[in-house]
């Protein structure tokens, strides 16, 4: 009995290629399509698995807030949702929702494939699409990101620390707890640090000037040099969210120093299994040092990062395990 899929066609295809790997790993085919669905906004990622007389529809909200949509909860049969937090949920519908954990944007179409599927989809679904500009970016922006292939474990450095990130406006506790990892990296001697925070584009900086890196780095350079770096710092971004970043980190394979998470992942984390968990300059002071001073306990926690990856936040295992609840 053949398989239909149908994605909902104003999806976002920059946040949401990661999850068409995974339908395209499992079912091999896949059709954009608006008129099944419901008038979602654009942006949705709705899904509808036909077989035979029987039908499974899905949800993935990937979006930074931990806020249900409730007319897709309703529509779908299960609801996968990246920055889950059971505090925000409606007990009615608790049981349909899933914790996926953190994705991050993956190149799923080369050039021409990617022209043909823009065309193909604005062509037919031009009358719903409502910001014509953003649907077509997103395109783009797709294209500019890099493979899952490209996100493979190597060995790293012993003291070389490459760390990127954004200031943010509204989220001053990210910001801080950036600031200190790279103050506290570039004071230490046994450190080769590069690195900062990325200037804003309005040039206020909030504060951040001595600390905002240069030069700008692309995406292909910066993975490799996050490849290579001894090991990587992550806190909670934008609304508290699991941010691409861990999701990289995990699929990298990296040794991972980490303020603890606000929503819930898949599985936990494990302290120094998975990751090293600090909650202020004196834990992190101590996890820099346990890695700098330990290689075997490093290389450890790089093979349960990558392993965690596997098992929990691969495009493939996230759409097996909302299959399986739905």
């Amino acid at each position: 009995m053949k398989t239909k899929i149908y994605i909902y066609g104003l999806c976002n295809i920059f946040y949401d290629a990661y999850y068409i790997q995974g339908l395209n790993e499992v079912y091999k085919n896949f059709e954009f399509n608006v008129s099944k669905f419901p008038a979602f906004s654009q942006g949705t990622f709705a899904v509808i698995i036909e077989e035979g007389n029987q039908s499974k529809k899905i949800i993935i909200d990937s979006r930074d807030s931990s806020e249900i949509s409730t007319p897709e909860l309703e529509w779908c049969d299960v609801y996968g949702k990246i920055n889950y937090n059971s505090k925000d949920l409606p007990v009615t519908y608790e049981k349909k929702i899933v914790r996926i954990g953190p994705s991050f944007g993956v190149r799923i179409w080369n050039l021409i494939e990617t022209l043909y599927f823009l065309t193909l989809n604005f062509v037919k679904f031009r009358k719903n699409i409502k910001n014509k500009k953003e649907f077509i970016a997103n395109y783009w922006r797709q294209y500019k990101r890099l493979e899952l292939k490209k996100y493979q474990y190597v060995k790293s450095s012993l003291n070389e620390i490459f760390f990127m990130n954004s200031i943010w406006k509204k989220e001053n506790e990210t910001n801080e707890n950036r600031a200190l990892f790279i103050e506290t990296c570039k004071k230490k001697s046994n450190l080769i640090f590069e690195g900062g925070f990325a200037a804003r584009t309005n040039g206020d900086n909030l504060g951040f000037d001595k600390l905002v890196y240069s030069k700008k780095i692309p995406l292909n350079i910066y993975i490799e040099k996050i490849k290579n770096s001894a090991f990587v710092f992550n806190t909670p971004a934008v609304l508290s969210c699991h941010g691409w970043k861990l999701g990289e980190f995990l699929a990298l394979g990296k040794a991972i120093i980490t303020t603890h998470h606000y929503n819930e992942l898949p599985a936990d984390l494990e302290n120094e299994k998975h990751v090293l968990y600090i909650r202020n300059e004196d834990e992190l002071q101590k996890s820099i040092k346990k890695l700098m001073h330990d290689p075997t306990f490093k290389h450890s926690l790089e093979l349960e990062s990558r392993d965690y990856f596997e098992k929990y936040l691969a495009p493939q295992k996230v759409i097996l395990r909302l299959l399986e609840r739905s």
